[in-house]
């Protein structure tokens, strides 16, 4: 049976995925860790909105919008993993050990900053 969604949910989801994103980098596995870290943020946002306005964001754009809102500063930083984690899920771009370290950091950074106003 599913569990009803709630904000914390998707934090718990969102602490869950950074954990598995560092596993998966230490092991190599950098398109997951990068992929990973980008959906921590996403569960992190989904968190944050169904806290705030009752709600889930309706697809990237609607995220992108609320970061816009929320954190102003760090849009083009969320853009920038999202875009990571397109390249790491459909592409047969490789990604390097650097840019999924980076991945995580911005992740714990953003899911640090987003939980802490739930």
């Amino acid at each position: 049976m599913r569990r009803a969604r709630s904000p914390q949910s998707f934090s718990e989801k969102s602490r869950i995925l950074l954990r598995q994103a560092e596993l998966d980098l230490s092991h190599g596995c950098f398109e997951k860790s990068a992929s990973a870290s980008y959906f921590a943020v996403e569960n992190a946002l989904n968190a944050l909105s169904l806290a705030r306005q009752g709600s889930l964001p309706k697809g990237y754009r609607s995220r992108l919008a609320l970061m816009g809102r929320w954190f102003p500063d760090d849009v083009a930083e969320f853009d920038r993993m999202h875009r990571m984690r397109v390249r790491a899920d459909h592409w047969d771009d490789l990604i390097s050990e650097e840019d999924a370290r980076r991945q995580l950091e911005s992740a714990r950074k953003l899911v640090e900053k987003l939980l802490s106003i739930l």
